[in-house]
């Protein structure tokens, strides 16, 4: 019975713990190939990526991989899709993805902080809470 618990949860730690690594990972496979890329935030979107037969334009379809991809400086990972003639490959990637744009979120957080930036919530929220006033609250999604 004891032996049975045991193993229970020796197994049930073991199992949470590769999902919890598999959840904090874009795992990136090229055609020459595979890197790991530590993710902004767990979650599953792009966790497994096979990106051998991707062409310059799929980037824009995945903005969070790109950018974690750059700050890493991972960017040889998708140098076999830009002209090396062309300039570095960091900066044909940013600008195939357009990087100046403003990146639009895929987390719940990033979600609820995109709520709540609105003009009219922020005006119905600067009042005081409970003898708080709401614009010095150290809490930030």
């Amino acid at each position: 019975m004891i032996r049975t618990i045991f193993r229970l949860t020796f197994w049930s730690v073991f199992l949470a713990g590769w999902g919890l690594a598999a959840l904090s990972l874009h795992v990136v496979r090229t055609p020459s190939k595979i890197g790991l890329i530590p993710k902004e935030h767990l979650g599953f979107t792009d966790t497994f990526v096979d990106a051998r037969t991707w062409k310059l334009s799929d980037l824009s379809a995945h903005p969070d991989l790109v950018q974690r991809v750059l700050e890493a400086d991972r960017a040889e990972l998708f140098a076999y899709l830009t002209d090396p003639n062309r300039g570095d490959a960091a900066s044909q990637i940013a600008q195939a993805v357009g990087q100046n744009a403003p990146r639009q979120s895929t987390s719940m957080i990033g979600k609820a902080r995109g709520l709540f930036s609105s003009p009219a919530v922020e005006t119905a929220v600067s009042h005081t809470i409970a003898g708080f006033d709401t614009n010095s609250l150290p809490v930030v999604f």
